[in-house]
């Protein structure tokens, strides 16, 4: 009766689990909306402070923000750009660099887009041995976390093997980002 029990309450946290990473995956998707976002809050501010240096809320300023030449088009977009660029180091590189849909869909909810860590521990830096032995020891049960062996019980060895290679990337991937 116990073990039934047991498997309802880990199928229930699967099941949650997955719906969690398809939303993550969603919010994933989502930040290539950021760089509009900051476009259109760069003409806020410039409106602001046009507003702001005549006294007034000026409506006469904000035609030209909107309409204005090439030239002006791609200033504002590399403004916009290098803006992306610091929000996502602030972020802790989300979507620094390209992950797999197997990474995306098992662990970034937890550990991160790169594996900085979130809701799980940081996982960016790991040796290939270490990981490899973690992810075997969670799929095998022989270390304790529902949430991992949920995760993990269905894939294949070379999944795995997968998994692990490219999580022993990350440090490496995410210094070449620096330079």
């Amino acid at each position: 009766m116990i073990r039934h029990i047991l498997a309802l309450l880990g199928l229930v946290v699967t099941l949650g689990t997955v719906w969690y990473l398809y939303q993550v995956d969603v919010e994933v998707d989502s930040m290539g909306k950021v760089k509009e976002i900051f476009r259109k809050s760069d003409l806020l501010v410039e409106l602001g402070k046009k507003s702001a240096n005549a006294g007034v809320l000026d409506t006469s300023t904000a035609a030209p923000l909107v309409t204005a030449d090439e030239t002006s088009k791609e200033s504002k977009s590399d403004e916009a750009d290098d803006k992306l660029k610091a929000l996502r180091e602030k972020a802790g590189h989300v979507g620094g660099f390209a992950v797999s849909q197997l990474y995306k869909s098992k662990c970034a909810s937890c550990h991160g887009y790169n594996g900085e860590g979130g809701i799980g521990p940081k996982i960016i830096g790991l040796k290939l041995d270490d990981v490899s032995t973690k992810l075997a020891d969670f799929k095998s049960g022989a270390k304790k976390n529902y949430v991992m062996y949920g995760l993990l019980q269905n894939l294949k060895d070379e999944e795995l093997e997968t998994l692990s290679k490219e999580i022993s990337e990350f440090a490496t991937k995410a210094e070449a980002l620096k330079q």
